[in-house]
């Protein structure tokens, strides 16, 4: 299994994803071994995980403006030029990964999002294995449809023609991928993401700071999620302002970093509402599970959402949720409310609903958590192995 972070060393759910799945596969007893582009002190004993090494950190090393995005990004020089060191470390990588997949006995190779493809497609053509292409993310979700980076999309279609199966994170993403890459439908499977419900047992503790304003009769509206085109930041503040036109005691909280980050903070001060707007960095483990208990709504106005596993935590949380309709986690859950993420006035709607409304928030907290507890990686997993055996008439795991 290829892939390019692991959690607590992630940027974003694709990490999440690439574990949640993962650690669910080795219960079935699945052997992996997880490829990384760079050494870190990721906590996995269910796998085994290899570093690509020297050749790859050497690459990184001379992208000097990467740092400034992220480890997905890609325009530290602006949109639609690309940081060709970027590339230089991703086919570092492939050519690492394929020398490893020499060495190595297995059945089949599992890339995860474009980052990884170029080793994927390396290794299955040094092996003769069969490639699955998992998307987490197309370039066409990342740019939100405007200006796409050619050349990642040439990566992305190239593996996708390679691959002897794609995997996409909902039908939402399938059928983007049919239609803009030009992909058989049928040679496409559909892996939900999901989340593992003993690790979401409700705790007590919450932010001091919130838990004071909460006191107070204040109300809280959360945002999780990078700072990006994709996820759609500005309409949640551009909803903000206009529940605070009408609830002026409801703080939004914004957890997360990236390259819209001061975008969105001289838009809250534009707006006068800055200081309603609370900006909380990047957040996870149990920072992040404190913020999800203090908030009394969740919204997620991506632009195009693959999945959204984000939701599912909130939503665990027992946070009611409301999400865009570009999105694949409301194929999992029929209880979290829908809008479109450009308009803006009907999300605010929904957040004073939820706010003004306990009987409305107290159904929709029963029924969602219902539907995503039974959305577990534990299930996907076994479709994920469905996948597996339908490529190797004679699999050596179970």
């Amino acid at each position: 299994m290829i892939g390019w972070e692991l959690p607590p060393f992630n940027s974003g759910g694709l990490g999440v994803a690439c574990y949640g799945l993962a650690k669910a596969l080795a219960r079935r007893g699945t052997d992996i071994l997880f490829t990384l582009p760079h050494e870190a002190a990721v906590s996995a004993p269910f796998m085994r995980v290899w570093f690509a090494g020297s050749e790859v950190s050497r690459a990184a090393a001379k992208f000097t403006a990467y740092s400034s995005v992220g480890p997905r990004g890609t325009r530290a020089r602006g949109r639609g030029q690309s940081s060709g060191t970027l590339f230089d470390t991703v086919y570092a990588y492939a050519r690492a990964v394929r020398d490893r997949a020499r060495e190595e006995h297995f059945d089949l190779i599992h890339a995860h999002d474009w980052l990884t493809f170029p080793a994927g497609l390396a290794a299955a053509r040094a092996t003769g294995k069969p490639l699955i292409t998992q998307v987490h993310a197309t370039e066409f979700d990342r740019t939100g449809g405007r200006g796409a980076n050619t050349q990642i999309y040439r990566i992305e279609r190239e593996a996708f023609e390679g691959a002897e199966r794609v995997a996409t994170v909902s039908n939402y993403t399938r059928e983007m991928v049919a239609r803009n890459y030009s992909v058989d439908p049928d040679k496409i499977s559909v892996l939900h993401n999901g989340i593992d419900p003993d690790e979401f047992r409700q705790g007590h503790d919450s932010i001091e700071a919130l838990r004071m304003l909460r006191e107070r009769g204040a109300k809280i509206a959360l945002f999780v999620g990078r700072l990006t085109i994709q996820k759609g930041p500005d309409y949640f503040v551009a909803a903000a302002a206009r529940v605070l036109a009408h609830r002026p005691n409801t703080y939004f909280v914004i957890a997360g970093s990236g390259d819209m980050e001061r975008q969105i903070i001289e838009d809250a001060a534009y707006r006068r509402i800055a200081d309603r707007v609370l900006f909380a960095g990047f957040v996870r483990g149990e920072e992040r599970d404190a913020l999800y208990r203090a908030a009394d709504v969740y919204v997620m106005p991506s632009v195009s959402e693959p999945f959204g596993i984000t939701a599912l935590e909130a939503v665990a949380h027992g946070v009611p949720a409301i999400v865009s309709k570009q999105s694949g986690v409301r194929e999992v859950s029929q209880h979290m409310l829908l809008a479109d993420f450009w308009d803006t006035e009907e999300l605010a709607n929904k957040i004073i609903a939820v706010l003004d409304h306990r009987a409305l928030a107290d159904t929709l907290r029963e029924h969602s958590i219902k539907d995503v507890l039974r959305a577990t990686w534990d299930r996907t997993a076994e479709k994920c192995l469905e996948m597996y055996r339908s490529l190797l008439p004679s699999p050596t795991f179970s």
